[in-house]
């Protein structure tokens, strides 16, 4: 049954419109299983199918031919006129692509979630994969994407909150949401890109460009999970479905009173899918961790995401201190030997009070300060006589890296300032002073993940350095 007061439909079944993109043959199969889905539910359901040629599917389907712009990347941008064009006729209007399977359960979840939520707000969704094991994993949290802390509330009957990714390639928006983000004048737009790429901003927009946001529901999470059936990224996913629960049981606390709401600090690039920024969901390097010196007994880890380098350190035997790089991913860090300390990185350095440390481990996050040098000075603050600090960061020197850099070829212009970056350019050369200055010398240089697709030997690396190393560590010691 259909909310009462959500929509005035007389008695009659709901109407939806479903826009589907489906480019080339590859996802046919699916693609007409998931019509098969859309005909088996008990709404009145019309189907566009958008594609760059003709596809023979079942009687009724209405397939529009044509892309949008020359680039094959525009085709879901083809909605958009649909949607349009039909604003008047339709209840729901559905936008997926071609491998995302929706229940009638998901469509009613919405249904009910809507009228709690505020004005501005769309209930959203998260996609899951299924590995050959059954276990299911979630496409949106990876890289720099995560939950915002602050943003949990509740909504009548439903706690929700807002993940930085909002593309999970299909959306819904009832009919006075589709008005007025057409009235906006962001959504019956041409093809182009920002925070993500054309495919992900057409399926983006109604939250990034039309004055919405996306909320999740996540006291209901299971309601407004669907899943992308193709399985394309399953085997470099890297959260379960499992461990997503964590995060948001943390989320929960934080309704509750029960877990601080805090962030460290803004630590993601302008550059398109945040290239460059800080990962939540960092894999345990090798090379990193041949740098932390075997006798630190007690290390501080600045920025730490879900903790999988830390545990490591923990399991050598070492008391683990962080400063996470926020409250919901250090909640899933917070485990038997590893203290987790809240707060923004100024309440970070406060509340550690001067306390001393035998190793400072920060990767990936020193060039995602406005201003490194004051960060090094405060890391330093907190190395014992004979301690450490290992540093990691991207090698920005990398020579095709810096030849883009120095002509200013697409965003690669963005790199000459903070501002329009949120990058400060520094490396093992440029923070050399800064480290001399508060006290430290550099003792090792590594360059990893060289442009040469061999083996490096060591000393080779060395050599060729800044020139092909994708990224840097540096150890550098109190005397």
């Amino acid at each position: 049954m259909n909310p009462p007061g959500l929509f005035e439909t007389s008695g009659r079944r709901l109407r939806l419109l479903v826009a589907i993109a489906s480019y080339g043959e590859k996802n046919l199969r699916l693609l007409k299983e998931v019509i098969q889905l859309y005909r088996n539910m008990a709404f009145d359901v019309d189907i566009v199918v958008v594609s760059e040629a003709l596809k023979s599917l079942e009687s009724g389907v209405r397939v529009v031919v044509g892309l949008p712009s020359k680039n094959p990347w525009s085709l879901p941008f083809a909605h958009k006129a649909i949607f349009g064009e039909e604003a008047d006729r339709y209840d729901l209007f559905v936008y997926s692509e071609d491998d995302i399977c929706v229940t009638e359960a998901n469509i009613n979840a919405f249904l009910k979630a809507t009228p709690q939520l505020k004005t501005d707000e769309i209930a959203g969704f998260l996609r899951y994969e299924v590995d050959q094991c059954g276990r299911r994993f979630l496409d949106e949290p990876w890289g720099h994407y995560h939950w915002k802390p602050q943003s949990v509330a509740q909504r009548g009957t439903y706690t929700v909150a807002e993940f930085t990714n909002e593309h999970s390639g299909f959306y819904i928006l009832t009919q006075s949401q589709l008005k007025c983000a057409v009235a906006s004048g962001g959504f019956l737009r041409g093809p182009c890109s920002g925070r993500y790429g054309l495919p992900e901003t057409a399926a983006t927009d109604p939250y990034t460009n039309c004055g919405f946001r996306k909320v999740i529901c996540i006291s209901a999470l299971e309601d407004f999970l669907i899943h992308h059936a193709s399985n394309r990224y399953v085997d470099g996913l890297p959260v379960s479905f499992e461990a997503f629960k964590l995060q948001t049981e943390r989320l929960l606390a934080i309704r509750d009173g029960l877990h601080p709401a805090s962030t460290l600090g803004v630590f993601e690039s302008t550059f398109l899918t945040g290239w460059w920024s800080k990962s939540y969901y960092e894999k345990p390097s090798e090379e990193l961790l041949a740098s932390i010196p075997d006798g630190a007994r007690n290390i501080l880890s600045i920025g730490c995401g879900w903790g999988a380098t830390e545990m490591i350190l923990r399991e050598r035997g070492a008391e683990i201190s962080v400063l996470p790089l926020d409250s919901v991913i250090g909640g899933v860090a917070e485990k038997p030997g590893i203290e987790v300390i809240h707060g923004t990185w100024e309440e970070g350095v406060s509340r550690l009070n001067g306390r001393k440390f035998d190793c400072v481990l920060m990767t990936n996050l020193i060039h995602l300060f406005p201003n490194p040098e004051q960060v090094l000075g405060k890391c330093a603050q907190f190395i014992r006589e004979g301690g450490s600090l290992v540093l990691s960061g991207p090698n920005f020197n990398r020579v095709h890296w810096r030849i883009k850099r120095t002509c200013g070829i697409g965003e690669f212009r963005k790199l000459r300032d903070f501002g329009s970056s949120g990058i400060s350019v520094c490396g093992p050369a440029t923070l050399a002073r800064p480290l001399r200055e508060a006290g430290l010398r550099t003792a090792e240089v590594k360059w990893v993940d060289h442009l040469i697709h061999r083996r490096i030997p060591a000393g080779e690396g060395l050599r060729l350095g800044s020139l092909t190393g994708r990224d840097w560590i540096l150890l550098a010691e109190r005397a």
